[in-house]
């Protein structure tokens, strides 16, 4: 595919894979330190909620000043901002720790706002208008990272120590600069991309707002519903096996399965709802989620990690879908849109943990987990919507998926 020969594309898939790779040092930090910090169920996801809060409200302000400022360099200097508070975080002790981390999520909401509108705009440009295919890819550098940053994370934790995650930041470094060189060589055609806007801007300008405005809240409700187990997969995974005595490498794999898995998913959704249709996949994926989500909390031995992997793949294919949904809806503002979606599946997924955090310190932690197979039950009813809707209401679904 052209996409994976382009400089540019790969150098913003690149620090995706490096940000999601520091991301996910978080989950791992806070179970390993929660011994030594007294912290329960409840606090773990209080923790998560701070650290997805703060790089997630703030995402929609970046939306904005790229799209008002087109300062394309955020994409590598978020990285690096990133990458030196989670060295902090680990060359400090106690809670300071966690407020480190907390700053450094600043880095990860400026580069999934500004990122993803640049990477879907130009993969759009280079790919015929596949807008969820471009997206699908630039999503799956952040699963790979995801995949593998507990896995890493975890075994340096083991061998090393806090210090080890030191190994980590510094080969993000390169990255980062890397992004930073393809920026300033511009190699973005603008000429093109500009093409694509004007398509979708005179399709969004024939749409009666007040019909869309149904689309954008049954959106959001599919944004809470999809995010949600997902994160919390993330969040307790790593903790339902650390109540099993597993070491911290052994549920970083687990949580790698599971990531590995949704980037997996995040591919073939993308590609798959270019063909098919995006509220097509988004149905089918989400009801095919509820099984691995209901029986993987309570299963043991080598079937739990297939239904792990099961469960990313089926969450995961319906990111990028939703993503490409948001920016079509506003056109003149995409990576505005593309903030205000990721920072809204972010938060909420973080309230998610939040809330299965405080239940699971009332009930198992694996009783709660299987809750998760009724938000992809009800994402599923919700998205049916749109594929049996009025003549009207498919016209304007036409119109932005």
């Amino acid at each position: 595919m052209r996409v994976l020969r382009d400089g540019y594309f790969l150098g913003v898939g690149a620090n995706h894979l490096a940000v999601d790779i520091l991301n996910t040092q978080m989950a791992v930090l806070v179970v390993y330190l929660s011994p030594s910090l007294g912290l329960s169920n409840s606090d773990i996801g209080l923790v998560v909620l701070i650290y997805m809060a703060c790089g997630s409200i703030t995402q929609p302000v970046f939306g904005w000043i790229l799209d008002k400022y087109r300062n394309e360099w955020i994409v590598g200097a978020a990285l690096l901002w990133l990458a030196a508070w989670v060295s902090v975080a680990v060359t400090v002790s106690g809670m300071w720790t966690i407020v480190a981390l907390s700053i450094g999520a600043l880095g990860s909401a400026a580069f999934h706002a500004s990122g993803i509108e640049r990477a879907t705009m130009r993969g759009a440009v280079i790919m015929g208008g596949r807008a969820a295919t471009a997206a699908s890819i630039f999503i799956c550098f952040g699963m790979v990272g995801h995949a593998l940053g507990p896995m890493i994370g975890g075994k340096l934790l083991e061998e090393i120590g806090l210090r080890g995650i030191l190994l980590i930041t510094g080969l993000t470094i390169p990255v980062a600069i890397n992004s930073l060189v393809q920026v300033s060589r511009g190699k973005l055609e603008r000429r093109g991309e500009e093409k694509c806007l004007e398509v979708d801007r005179e399709r969004n300008d024939r749409n009666d707002m007040t019909q869309v405005a149904w689309v954008v809240v049954a959106i959001a409700l599919v944004v809470i519903l999809q995010a949600g187990p997902g994160m919390t997969s993330m969040t307790f995974l790593p903790k339902l096996l650390q109540d099993r005595d597993f070491s911290p490498s052994a549920y970083g794999m687990a949580a790698s399965v599971f990531m590995g898995g949704s980037a997996v998913g995040g591919v073939l959704g993308g590609i798959l709802a270019d063909r098919f249709g995006k509220w097509k996949i988004v149905f089918w994926t989400m009801l095919m989620a509820i099984g691995p989500m209901y029986y993987y909390p309570v299963v043991r031995g080598g079937g739990m990690y297939v239904l792990v992997l099961l469960a990313g793949i089926f969450t995961g294919a319906a990111t990028p879908v939703i993503v490409v949904l948001a920016q079509s809806l506003f056109p003149r503002w995409r990576a505005l849109a593309s903030g205000l979606t990721m920072g809204f599946m972010f938060a909420s997924a973080a309230l998610c943990a939040y809330f299965f955090g405080i239940a699971a310190d009332a009930y198992s932690l694996e009783a709660v987990l299987r809750v998760n197979a009724a938000m992809c039950l009800v994402c599923a009813l919700v998205s049916l919507m749109f594929l049996f809707g009025s003549r009207e209401r498919l016209a304007v679904l036409e119109s932005v998926g």
